[in-house]
């Protein structure tokens, strides 16, 4: 590759230069893409079916408070493991073997 000229006037900068296609307005690209857009819709995740935002957000907020008390205890390496227990849902931290302490 060459060195590029300096100081060029700007009729000199565009010799050589061929217009191509006719751009397009931003109107004309969307519509297109509106035409060529065979994607099968969206859909949602049927595994959060029966979690709604809230809970969900309630969830993640005691998640994030447990694994900061298990930090400041020293434990960083840990599972959780799910179990039921008649109507309850129960979430119980598991310390993995060899990784005790920070």
């Amino acid at each position: 590759m060459g060195k590029i000229p300096k100081n060029l006037s700007d009729k000199a900068m565009f010799t050589g230069y061929k217009e191509g296609k006719k751009e397009q307005s931003l109107f004309d690209i969307a519509k297109e893409f509106d035409e060529g857009n065979t994607a099968k819709p969206r859909v949602e995740k049927k595994e959060a079916g029966y979690i709604d935002k809230y809970l969900a957000d309630a969830l993640n907020r005691e998640l994030l408070k447990l694994k900061l008390d298990l930090y400041k205890d020293g434990i960083i390496d840990y599972q959780i493991k799910v179990s039921r227990k008649d109507k309850q849902i129960i979430l119980n931290p598991v310390i993995k073997k060899g990784h005790n302490k920070k």
